[in-house]
């Protein structure tokens, strides 16, 4: 009897990886043109045929997605972790989470949710791979759904519209006379802090007002920056008379500081959050807020992933925005002339 021919076998006549002759005849993960053409002709000369009895087992594998954070402590990220896991029970599968703050170990993750032989990654990774080559989810055998970032390769995602977000809150303040508006987000490292600074000076170009760099704060790390970047602020000769802050720890130091100073909310400084509103709605006034739906990103998410996972989506990468809702509170008021 002839021995039967292995994808072991195929990547040794295509001297290339068994990961990348999986990926080709599973037709599951990127691979280029020259890729699928050297492994398809070493397929056909070798006379390989499918092991449909193994790959059966493989569909029978796990009923378990894996999710891929940067940080499970970040409030917007647990909010949409809980939604996700909710959903993905709703549907008969559990969740694997981990957590990633560096390239190398998102790379782990991938593997490790390979080897636990999940179904599929969810992923909101802590960086953004420009280049498909150095890019774990490219490689993976897994289907993969990005969750809010940019990446050099077409996967499926959901994204959130933070440019038109912080258009909506711009406009408001605009609204009410305000000039000198200050913004505190997150890094331009990744997406989000890109797409919010973006909408800013889009809404500053748009009323006729100049780009200030010392009303822009885009920190590391959140409380005591935020204290230390409301300080200088307000030394200016021209201080901010509106702020939009992201999340708790950032819009409540910098209104401490304000404050200390003998201002007041929204009397002399009109502030507008960005985050949970049921966080918002408790502090004092009532802060209006810019509230991104989590549930319906996370519906969005988790449909992407059960659509590859049963073989239903379309070959083409699916990208879903989701808008942010501006909620009127009472943290607003008519600049002080």
């Amino acid at each position: 009897m002839s021995k039967r021919i292995s994808i072991r076998d195929v990547a040794e006549a295509a001297d290339v990886s068994i990961g990348s002759v999986s990926r080709v005849l599973n037709n599951s993960g990127y691979a280029s043109e020259t890729l699928r053409k050297r492994v398809s002709e070493a397929a056909e000369r070798l006379g390989y045929e499918p092991d449909f009895t193994a790959k059966h087992l493989r569909v029978e594998r796990s009923k378990t997605i894996g999710y891929l954070l940067p940080n499970i402590a970040n409030p917007f990220l647990a909010a949409h972790l809980s939604e996700v896991e909710r959903l993905t029970q709703a549907a008969g599968y559990s969740l694997l989470v981990g957590s990633s703050e560096r390239p190398g170990r998102d790379r782990e993750l991938v593997a490790f949710f390979e080897n636990r032989r999940l179904e599929g990654i969810i992923a909101s990774p802590s960086y953004e791979y420009p280049d498909i080559e150095s890019c774990p989810f490219t490689h993976s055998k897994l289907p993969v759904v990005i969750v809010d970032r940019e990446m050099g390769h077409a996967f499926d995602s959901v994204l959130i519209d933070h440019h038109n977000g912080l258009l909506k809150a711009m406009d408001y303040l605009l609204t009410l006379g305000h000039r000198r508006i200050a913004l505190f987000v997150s890094s331009e490292r990744l997406r989000p802090g890109r797409e919010k600074l973006s909408g800013y000076r889009t809404a500053l170009e748009a009323a006729g007002l100049p780009f200030d760099n010392n009303l822009v704060h885009m920190p590391h790390s959140w409380l005591a920056s935020s204290r230390y970047a409301m300080e200088r602020m307000l030394q200016l000769p021209n201080p901010p008379t509106a702020l939009i802050a992201l999340g708790t720890p950032l819009l409540s130091g910098a209104i401490h500081v304000a404050y200390e100073h003998g201002l007041q909310v929204p009397r002399d400084l009109s502030v507008i959050g960005i985050g949970s509103l049921e966080t918002l709605e408790l502090m004092y006034p009532p802060v209006t807020a810019l509230r991104y739906n989590f549930e319906r990103s996370a519906q969005i998410a988790v449909q992407l992933m059960l659509d590859r996972i049963s073989g239903s989506a379309p070959e083409e990468a699916r990208k879903m925005m989701v808008p942010w809702d501006l909620i009127i509170g009472a943290s607003c008021a008519p600049a002080r002339r």
